[in-house]
């Protein structure tokens, strides 16, 4: 991987970090990191709470996408980080210490993508202290001991930043045939990581969507402006056609996305919970009869018809909902903003240990303090947030944050947002340190 076009003409100009000691040592660090967190919380890895592992243990076994025996296909959950479950199981048992190798491994990967990225955003000087962030950053290291599709997904966006500063690092300043074609590879490497993106969490859709912003920018002259965001585009529809294709063949509607989508946003939008916010006093919604209660209205057939039914009944029920009370919408939609940008996990219970308290407070100040460089970071940045990698990323921002103000939010939604957040912060504690330096 060779360094920067997206950076400061002024920054420092390295050729590759393969080269680069420090890139060794963060990447040694972070697998220290993340294999001793999952070794201590070995026993998660047993655990399935999103069905993933069954999703992949059905895979290998009966050869179907599906979370019942005798096959049912099924869209509930996206395809990816199951299949890559499978894929990775040399047991084909999907053991637990064959998901935490994944796991240590993706993160790294991470890790060492971060590291790249900062270097290609002109922030070379903090490139190891933005690998660290990543690498032990609160959030990321919860999901990296459960079997869910954070780790994957934080790593696949990082991913496709790197492979939109990329296209800029190709110096396409002209028209010519090589030009061209340098561009149209890139291009189709942004299709293809972003693609693995939604195929990860549809959520990537809406950033997808926006992308050819960034794309468009990355070059110089109409003609390879067009032909990469054509080149991306083709490439794209190409990728996600076979899973479109799949599940209108399935459930005879073309399903871009997952058949859960409606539970999500029912989550966020139902009767029961706007009760809550209006005068709930436990500090955590209890929503346990809120799924029954749906469960009954809409039973689960055990058949892919019956999967597609309730996502939709759970569409037109939140719908139903929002426009009957559009005070408690808007209301409820302030609430989930919070809820994805909050600085400490909730509390649980009333009856909170200390010790889970003391945690728990530590993470707010870990987030207090990064928060605060970030914005520090975009007042530091200033007319380079102009630059194509800048404007991938903070759309990247912007369309996590919108798609979590209607649907489900939690802090956990914003863990493919790390990575950004921390170069961002790394130029914040650029900001003071030139400030210092110069006193």
């Amino acid at each position: 991987m060779d360094s920067t076009s997206d950076a400061s003409p002024t920054s420092p100009r390295r050729e590759s970090v393969w080269l680069d000691w420090q890139w060794y040592v963060v990447l040694v660090v972070a697998l220290l990191i993340r294999g001793g967190i999952g070794y201590l919380q070995y026993e998660n890895f047993s655990e399935d709470p999103d069905s993933y592992r069954l999703l992949a243990d059905n895979i290998l076994r009966i050869h179907s996408f599906t979370l019942d025996d005798p096959a049912e296909p099924t869209a509930f959950r996206p395809p990816l980080y199951p299949l890559l479950l499978a894929v990775t199981s040399i047991s084909r048992n999907v053991l637990p210490e064959e998901v935490l190798l994944l796991h240590v491994v993706l993160g790294v990967v991470t890790v060492g993508l971060t590291f790249f990225w900062s270097i290609q955003m002109g922030l070379g000087r903090w490139r190891s202290l933005a690998g660290l962030l990543v690498a032990i950053d609160p959030i990321l290291l919860n999901q990296s001991t459960l079997v869910m599709t954070e780790t994957l997904a934080t790593c696949l966006a990082i991913l496709t930043l790197v492979a939109v500063s990329s296209l800029v690092t190709k110096n396409l300043a002209s028209d010519d045939a090589r030009g061209s074609r340098d561009a149209t590879i890139s291009a189709i490497n942004i299709a293809g990581a972003i693609g693995l993106a939604i195929f990860c969490r549809p959520t990537f859709l809406v950033w997808a969507a926006v992308l050819p912003i960034a794309i468009w920018f990355c070059c110089r002259g109409w003609k390879l402006r067009i032909s990469s965001v054509l080149a991306y585009g083709l490439m794209l529809l190409f990728l996600l056609a076979p899973w479109v294709v799949r599940n209108l063949l399935v459930f005879e509607a073309p399903v871009l996305g997952t058949t859960h989508g409606g539970h999500t946003l029912l989550w966020g939008n139902n009767d029961s919970y706007y009760e809550y916010l209006r005068s709930g006093s436990t500090p955590v919604w209890d929503n346990t009869e809120f799924h029954r209660r749906f469960a009954r209205r809409n039973p689960n057939l055990g058949t892919s018809a019956s999967e597609l039914s309730r996502d939709r009944a759970a569409y037109r029920e939140a719908i139903d909902t929002m426009k009957q009370n559009p005070d408690m919408a808007a209301y409820s939609a302030l609430v989930r903003f919070t809820m994805f940008w909050r600085l400490l996990p909730n509390a649980l219970s009333d009856e909170e240990s200390s010790k889970r308290m003391l945690v728990r407070y530590a993470i707010g100040a870990w987030y207090l303090v990064q928060f605060a460089l970030v914005i520090a970071g975009l007042f530091a940045l200033g007319k380079d947030l102009r630059k194509p990698g800048w404007i991938a990323a903070l759309m990247l921002l912007a369309s996590f944050t919108l798609v979590h103000i209607f649907f489900w939010s939690n802090m956990r939604m914003r863990s493919p947002l790390v990575p950004i957040l921390a170069v961002l912060a790394c130029a914040g504690i650029e900001l003071f340190w030139n400030r210092l330096s110069k006193r």
